[in-house]
């Protein structure tokens, strides 16, 4: 039985493989799809940069300032409270954020295979629209059943002042078509990979120089945006407890001054009345100093905080102008495009075997 199985199925190999014309027609095919592809990519350049991400200390890092702290009434433990955690999980998702990638696809950069012509990344892409011969003549097979459907349909025009009347202020993006178009096209070329706090960003670019230049914007805006983030909190925090510090200074500051001129009013004066309105201007200079004392004492407090929760980014590897193209990987290409046309025409030999196999059965 297993004789007989092991037979047919070298039967059917033979049989499958017996068909060359069809193999060779298939696999030149795939050459030719694959030259197509190869030849038509647009080149794109890749330039990386490694940054490492400190964050997180104990509070004996504090050395001195620390022992200082201390010995001013400031608990460095308490500042481990509360303590937002920073990892790099979170890089990700900044940079494919529409937000972001919109602020990245507005910067300008001089293109010199437009003769150096200065441009944003957005116009860049609306204008191009990079991509080989194939996969544009697939798009166009595609859209042809929506573009013959759009002749004979009722146009719905967009209000003129919809993109004037919506603002960010409200809440939400009103992304243009190409706006929309271009963050796509960048979400596809700005990467980033982590590796516990080992960040490596790396940014694929029509020219090697705006490869390194989008790198190093990307790595400046990331850094910016991730500070805020972390210490965000309590850079408003410190603001708030600024603007009560200003004002418990001026209630201190107008206590003093009333029970010093009370006591420059009463001095040599022995009277009941004056002793106890005295005590009076001097349990509220205490008050007011001690709420004063208190608040310069947690600004103290949330200042050594904002200086611990800043994260620190070192970078290891500067962003790096490439010397070669990354892509189009030609021989890549042409192997693959080969080998899934030859795949097609086992395929099609075994659906034609198996086939005839089937009709003599059933004779």
């Amino acid at each position: 039985m297993d004789d007989n199985s092991t037979l047919d199925y070298l039967r059917l190999m033979e049989e499958v493989f017996r068909d060359k014309r069809t193999l060779i027609k298939l696999g030149g095919l795939g050459l030719i799809v694959g030259i197509l592809i190869a030849f038509t990519t647009p080149k794109e350049y890749m330039s990386s940069s490694y940054v490492l991400l400190e964050t997180e200390t104990n509070g004996s890092s504090f050395g001195q300032m620390g022992a200082l702290a201390g010995l001013a009434g400031i608990n460095i433990s308490q500042l481990q409270a509360g303590q937002m955690a920073l990892t790099s999980e979170i890089f990700p998702d900044v940079i494919q954020s529409r937000d972001f990638l919109r602020e990245i696809s507005r910067e300008k950069f001089k293109f010199e295979s437009k003769n150096g012509e200065i441009k944003s990344l957005e116009e860049f892409y609306s204008e191009e629209r990079p991509s080989n011969i194939v996969k544009k003549s697939l798009n166009f097979i595609i859209n042809i059943p929506a573009l013959v459907m759009g002749w004979f349909s009722a146009p719905n025009p967009v209000p003129a002042n919809l993109t004037e009347s919506v603002k960010e202020e409200d809440g939400y993006l009103n992304l243009t078509s190409r706006e929309f178009f271009a963050v796509g096209e960048l979400k596809k070329r700005i990467l980033i990979e982590d590796d516990g706090k080992m960040i490596r960003l790396t940014v694929s670019m029509p020219e090697p120089l705006i490869a390194a230049q989008v790198n190093a914007l990307v790595l400046e805006k990331l850094i910016a945006y991730v500070t805020a983030y972390k210490v965000g909190r309590q850079r408003s925090n410190i603001e708030f407890i600024e603007e009560r510090v200003l004002e418990t200074e001026k209630k201190f500051n107008e206590a003093q001054m009333k029970l010093a001129s009370f006591r420059d009013a009463n001095q040599g004066l022995v009277s009941q009345r004056a002793g106890t309105r005295e005590e009076l201007l001097e349990f509220e200079f205490n008050i007011a100093y001690n709420v004063y004392n208190s608040l310069k004492q947690e600004l103290e407090q949330a200042v050594i905080q904002l200086k611990k929760e800043t994260p620190i980014f070192t970078v290891l590897e500067k962003a790096a102008i490439p010397l070669a193209p990354s892509k189009p990987n030609k021989p890549l290409i042409l192997i693959f495009s080969v080998f899934l046309g030859v795949l097609s025409g086992v395929l099609l030999n075994v659906y034609k075997v198996l086939t005839r196999i089937i009709k003599k059965n059933n004779q």
